[in-house]
C-alpha cells in the first residue's frame, strides 16, 4: 500500500526523538520527507486516498512523541524551508526555520518579527498556533497562506484564517500550511538585531532553553501565566523519573537526558490534578502529544 513513497526516500522505523525538540518517544512507521509542496501535496493525497494515517511534522518544537511510536506516515516538512523576500514581504515555505527567517529579516532591514527570535519553530507551526510572545504573535504580520484542506490548495488571507490565542482555522480545520507572506516594516538593521538579542537574553533568563523541551506545556488561563499559577502550586522542580517541571519557569517540562514521554504526560497529569483541586481551575495543554498508547 506505501510503495507510492518509495519514491521520495521513505524511511522506515524511523526515531522520532531525534524530530522533536523534547527528544523523547517511539519510531515512525514510516517516515519521509518532501522537498517541495506539489510533493507534500500528492503524499497527503495518496495517504488519504489508501486510508493511512500521516501527521505533518515542522520542527516538533511543540509536539511530543508518545513512547510506542506513529503507526503510520509522519510527514516532515523541515527541507521545503525556501524563503523569498520582495520589498517588505517575507515569502516563507511551511518548513522554513522561525531563526534563519529573523536572519534575513534583520539583513533586509526588517523589523516586526524579532519577539520570536530564539523560539525554535517553523513558519507553518507558528502560523497554526497562532505562535506569540512579548506581545507580538502571527496574527500581527501575516498577509495570507496558501494552506491545503486535503482536496484542493487556496489561499486564506489574515482575516480568514480567523486567529485566536495559539488557535487558527488551520489548526481548526487541519489545514496544511504550504507557504505564508509575513508583512514587516523597514527599520535599522543594528535596531533589528538589538531587539532580537534582547529577547533572546530575555528567554535566557527566565526560560530553560539550553535543555529538551517543548515550550509552554499550558495555555494561559484568562489571561493569567500558567507558570506563575504552577510556582505558586509549589511543584517547580517536581521530578517523574527522567522529566523535570522547569526549576527555571514551571510552564516548562524539561527532559534530564532520560526521560519518557509518560514520565511528563504523568507530570502533566499531576499539575492538571493539583491546580484543579487547589484553584478550581482546568488547566489546557498548549503541547500536542502523538502516536500510539
Amino acid at each position: 500500500m506505501i510503495n507510492f513513497l518509495n519514491k521520495y526516500n521513505m524511511l522506515q522505523c524511523e526515531d522520532l526523538s531525534t524530530h522533536c525538540t523534547m527528544r523523547v518517544g517511539g519510531k515512525a512507521k514510516y517516515y519521509i520527507e518532501p522537498l517541495t509542496a506539489s510533493q507534500l501535496v500528492e503524499i497527503v493525497k495518496q495517504c488519504n486516498k489508501l486510508k493511512i494515517k500521516y501527521f505533518i511534522l515542522g520542527n516538533g518544537s511543540n509536539v511530543i512523541f508518545k513512547d510506542k511510536g506513529f503507526d503510520g506516515v509522519v510527514i516532515c516538512t523541515k527541507k521545503m524551508s525556501s524563503i523569498t523576500i520582495k520589498e517588505d514581504v517575507l515569502i516563507a515555505d511551511c518548513g522554513a526555520n522561525l531563526y534563519v527567517l529573523n536572519k534575513m529579516a534583520k539583513d533586509s532591514g526588517l523589523g516586526g518579527m524579532e519577539w520570536s527570535y530564539g523560539i525554535p519553530g517553523s513558519c507553518g507551526g507558528a502560523l497554526c498556533m497562532n505562535a506569540g510572545a512579548y506581545g507580538g504573535q502571527m496574527q500581527d504580520v501575516v498577509l495570507k497562506a496558501k494552506v491545503f484542506d486535503g482536496k484542493k490548495i487556496k489561499i486564506l488571507y489574515n482575516d480568514q484564517l480567523k486567529f485566536g490565542y495559539r488557535n487558527s482555522i488551520v489548526k481548526e480545520k487541519n489545514y496544511i500550511v504550504l507557504k505564508i507572506w509575513i508583512k514587516l516594516k523597514k527599520d535599522e538593521k543594528e535596531n533589528i538585531k538589538n531587539k532580537q538579542i534582547n529577547y533572546l537574553n530575555k528567554r535566557r533568563l527566565s526560560q530553560p532553553i539550553e535543555t529538551f523541551n517543548s515550550g509552554s506545556i499550558f495555555k494561559k488561563i484568562n489571561n493569567l501565566s500558567a507558570g506563575k499559577m504552577i510556582d505558586n502550586l509549589g511543584l517547580k522542580g517536581v521530578i517523574v523519573n527522567g522529566a523535570q517541571i522547569s526549576k527555571l519557569h514551571a510552564n516548562f517540562i524539561v527532559n534530564l537526558g532520560n526521560a519518557k514521554a509518560k514520565d511528563i504526560q504523568d507530570l502533566i497529569n499531576i499539575i492538571k490534578k493539583v491546580a484543579k483541586e487547589k484553584n478550581n481551575i482546568e488547566l489546557e495543554e498548549e503541547v500536542i502529544f502523538i502516536g500510539e498508547d
